[in-house]
């Protein structure tokens, strides 16, 4: 099944992705792209999917105004999609009554293309429709990606989002691979803060996280991370409610087998910004 929606808000004649576009076409795009819309490009191809609203967001936000904003991000996303560079998942969020902030939008395999015209063994990807489950958390973790890019007085640095968060290491003599959703460097001008982000959607057993913390402890022990950057990021889990929060932090505080539970943070998306300000030491 096709990943993407073809019946897209852009209303013209874009190509359809599954189309393979020339390299002298490419070639062509490239050249005419504005430095705004390869930006968008980029942002997508680190976050995988974005609804409209978060490319404005993310994009946009220095417009003088919100419509402005709004209506700079449209044409942005309708450009690109008629070059055949990007195009909507089928399903949208927030319903019809999101208007076109809702539009949930991806790569098409010439919007890689042509972000790497140089890497000619760039493989041609697989377009499925995901899981909702799989939308969801991906666009929970681009809209953290964005609300770090936009803490006022602070400088989010070096954010890497899944894959290129992943770290690799050795425990117990065998090769082991930690899968952080996020990782970031936040600065004030003065200190410098190191991140580990988890996107929690309360879809997992309490002891699932748990079992990801011992992972965190273990990569820990490794001194790999330590190694490298000369110390340990905080662990950062950003969970839905309350609820969920409260439940999180009694699994990691009555776990025998955590021993460096300091490692560990819960907070709710609109606790963000406050901790971040705070510092990874909290």
């Amino acid at each position: 099944m096709n990943e993407y929606n073809n019946n897209t808000p852009g209303g013209g004649s874009q190509e359809d992705p599954s189309v393979r576009i020339s390299r002298s076409k490419l070639n062509d795009i490239a050249a005419n792209l504005q430095p705004r819309e390869r930006a968008i490009l980029e942002a997508l191809q680190n976050c995988r999917y974005m609804t409209t609203g978060q490319i404005e967001r993310n994009n946009f936000a220095d417009a003088v105004s919100p419509g402005a904003a709004q209506r700079a991000a449209n044409r942005a996303v309708h450009r690109l999609e008629n070059y055949g560079l990007i195009c909507t998942l089928k399903r949208r969020i927030g319903g019809i009554r999101a208007g076109s902030k809702g539009y949930v939008w991806g790569l098409t395999p010439s919007g890689y293309r042509v972000l790497n015209l140089d890497n000619d063994e760039l493989p041609r990807k697989r377009r499925h429709e995901p899981s909702s489950r799989f939308v969801d958390h991906t666009l929970s973790v681009s809209e953290l990606s964005i609300q770090l890019g936009n803490i006022s007085g602070i400088r989010a640095n070096n954010m890497q989002l899944e894959p290129a968060c992943w770290r690799g290491y050795t425990a117990g003599g065998v090769k082991q691979q930690l899968k952080p959703d996020l990782y970031a460097v936040t600065s004030d001008g003065e200190y410098e803060d190191h991140w580990f982000f988890e996107f929690d959607l309360a879809t997992e057993a309490p002891s699932r996280i748990v079992a990801k913390c011992e992972q965190y402890q273990e990569y820990y022990r490794s001194g790999a991370e330590q190694k490298s950057h000369g110390l340990f990021p905080m662990v950062v889990w950003v969970v839905p409610d309350n609820k969920r929060k409260t439940s999180i932090q009694s699994q990691i505080r009555q776990s025998t087998e955590l021993r460096q539970k300091n490692l560990f943070t819960v907070l709710l998306p609109d606790e963000l910004e406050a901790t971040v300000r705070k510092g990874a030491g909290l």
